[in-house]
């Protein structure tokens, strides 16, 4: 239960609707959930977006350390 759950409870009662706290502790666990081939894969879709952008970076990187 938060803070600011149990000043409410303590001026206003209890709530009638209220998600108990094992409820609310599986969804942080859930959120809390690594999943590696779900990362692996996002990782490396951007840097199938980003390469191209890197490349062309050091290109102009290169060409313009070679003119000092």
């Amino acid at each position: 239960m938060r803070r600011d759950d149990r000043m409410d409870e303590f001026l206003f009662g209890k709530r009638r609707n209220a998600v108990p706290e094992q409820a609310e502790s599986k969804k942080e666990e859930q959120k809390k959930e690594f999943n590696l081939m779900e990362t692996a894969g996002t990782i490396m879709e951007t840097y199938e977006q980003l390469s191209p952008y890197v490349k062309h970076l050091k290109n102009h990187a290169a060409k313009f350390i070679k003119k000092k």
